[in-house]
Parts: structure tokens; sequence; C-alpha cells
């Protein structure tokens, strides 16, 4: 047999009842030649370790934990484990469908440029019902780096595969960023340069349940992507103008919530200074850059785009024109005419006969 090229990981912390389908699935993958490593990270349930023990099959490894690493220590404990360049990542409780393996290593096989690529997912529940269906797609690295500096991960890390010498170059994962280490790693990725892409065919069933750390531990783990997205874009702006522009992309007010013209202003003033340092310090094509920009402003809207077009507005007009150009702001278009028609009321009752 050919020597493989592909190590299959899967992580285990108390993994049942989800974890036959997930290994069934992998081991009936159309393509067959490939290592299977599964660690358990010392699950305090007994009848995990021996569930996958009843497995007779030789691509399966299965390494032990003595004590309870983590997913960060884990996943680089893997890495040093691992020998080939090809490393696909399967979690405990979802399944792969029939040709998620060979079609992302061809994929990956032919396009040498990408380090990480991922497929689109169906979400399902804990009784294997189909829920949401996730779509998109990264037509250059513009459309990867992007969406970190707004808090969304341009990827979907539970049907990844990637080259294991990228996760290698960027130092593997970080303790510090456990809860949300999957968008760290994302993030440096891209920030390293590595690009990635997302195949446009449905491999995974992604199952969504109660005690998923997502929802179990997800105020802990929107904290910790603030902090990367922080960290991100103070490589590209010092830290105040950083932080103002993180808070803005988070859809988040000034600390008085209100945005006045002045801020706004201001704000238009910084995002403009990120782009030219982005561009230049990623070293980005103008191809690249518009699909950076375009991220951005699909995002934000476009009244920090247009601002300085209607910059002689009077304030209150100002402000109101740039909520209604910028969407996801419209809760505080409301604030800003509650004020104006209590104002209003106010002048009324004080005129009134």
């Amino acid at each position: 047999m050919i020597e493989p090229k592909v190590t299959v990981l899967t992580t285990v912390y108390n993994g049942l009842p989800y974890l036959k389908e997930a290994i069934d699935s992998t081991l009936d993958q159309t393509y067959g030649n490939f290592k299977y490593l599964i660690i358990d990270d010392a699950s305090p349930d007994p009848e995990v370790v021996k569930f996958i023990e009843k497995y007779d099959d030789p691509r399966i490894q299965l390494e032990v934990n003595e004590k309870n690493l983590g997913v960060s220590d884990t996943f680089n404990k893997a890495m040093t484990m691992i020998d080939t360049p090809y490393v696909v990542r399967v979690d405990q409780d979802d399944v792969n469908l029939p040709t998620r393996i060979e079609d992302q290593i061809n994929f990956l096989d032919e396009n040498q440029d990408l380090s990480i690529v991922c497929s689109w997912e169906h979400t399902i529940d804990e009784n294997g019902k189909k829920g949401h269906d996730w779509k998109n797609k990264i037509e250059n690295y513009g459309d990867f780096l992007a969406p970190i500096f707004l808090t969304l991960s341009p990827i979907w890390h539970p049907s990844i595969a990637f080259r294991k010498d990228a996760l290698v170059d960027i130092g593997g994962f970080k303790r510090e960023y456990t809860r949300a280490e999957d968008f760290d790693v994302t993030a440096r990725l891209a920030l390293w340069r590595h690009s990635a892409a997302i195949i446009p065919k449905f491999h995974l069933l992604q199952r969504q349940h109660s005690k998923s750390q997502s929802k179990e531990f997800a105020k802990e783990q929107l904290k910790v992507c603030y902090q990367v997205q922080e960290e991100l874009i103070q490589h590209f702006l010092d830290e105040k103008k950083a932080l103002e522009i993180a808070s803005f992309f988070r859809i988040e007010g000034p600390r008085n919530d209100k945005f006045s013209k002045p801020i706004l202003l201001n704000l238009n003033k910084i995002l403009n200074e990120l782009f030219i340092q982005v561009k230049d310090k990623q070293k980005m094509t103008d191809e690249e850059m518009e699909s950076f920009k375009s991220v951005i402003y699909k995002r934000i809207g476009l009244g920090l785009k247009y601002s300085n077009y209607y910059s002689l507005l009077p304030s209150v007009l100002f402000t109101s024109l740039f909520y209604i150009l910028s969407p996801l702001y419209f809760n505080k278009l409301y604030k800003v005419f509650s004020y104006l028609y209590n104002r209003f009321n106010l002048v009324r009752l004080r005129i009134r006969p």
C-alpha cells in the first residue's frame, strides 16, 4: 500500500453518544488510505476509551492523555505525532459525508497555494434532523482576511482539511485563547498570509446540541474573539485607533452610546488608514483589497464610506443619513427619531397657548 499522506484527527472528551457516528462516517469514506489518530483527553467517562478500543481497524491509532490537557495542548500534541502532509479534522459529534476526504485532499492537491480548506455544512440536532445550511465562498485572500476584522470566521473548522506545515508555521494552537482557539488560529493563518478556500460541496453534518462548547461557553468565547480581533487590528493601527474601530466593527457605539458627527468622521479617517496599512503590510493586490473593502462595507453599511460627501449637513441630518446607510445600526436610528420626537413634543407643549 502507498504510504498515507493524510491523517484524520479526532480529539475526544466524553464523546458518547455521538462518537460512533463520527468514527463510522470516517472509516466508511470513499478515500480509505489514511491514518486515523484519535486522542482521548482523559475523559471522566471510562466507557469512552472502551468504546474506541472495540474498533478493529489498523488505521486507528488511539492515544489516551494521562491528564486532561485541554483543546489547544491536545491539538498541539497531535501535531507532534502526525507525520503526513495533510490533516483532516473530525469532531467527536459530527458526521462526515462519504466523499469528504477524497474531495478535500484532491482540492488541496490541485491548489498548491492553499493552506486550509473547509466545505459547506448541514447542521443537525441531537436526533440527526437537518437544520440550517452553511454556504459561503472565498474568492481571494481579501475575502479570507476581512471577516476576522469583524469577529466573523471566514472558514468553519468542523469541516477543515489543512497542510500540517501551515499550522506548525504559525505556532499551532495557543492555550491563552481557550474557548476561541479556532478563531485565533484562523486569524494567525490570515495574518501570516496563508490562503484558504471553501469547497462548494456539502461534506459534513455539523451537530448542534445543548452541551456543545459554542453554547455552553458562549460568553467566554465571544470575549476571547474580541481579544483576537483587537490584537489583529493592532498589527495595523495604534492601540487607541484599533480599539475604536474594533468596537465599531462589532456594531457597538462609543462609550456614550451616541454617534456624533465628529466621532463618525474620525472613524472614517481611521477606517481609511486601516485600509492603507492592511494593503501595504499584507502586500495585497488591488483585486484582493477591493474584496477586503467589499466584505467590510457589506457588514457595516455605507454610512462611513460616503460620510465625507454629506459632511456639510447639519449634525442631526448627518447622523440620521449615516444610520439610514448603515442598516445594522438601525436600532440607534430609532433612538435618534425617538429623541427628535420627544424634543418636538416638548417644544410644542411650550408654545401651546
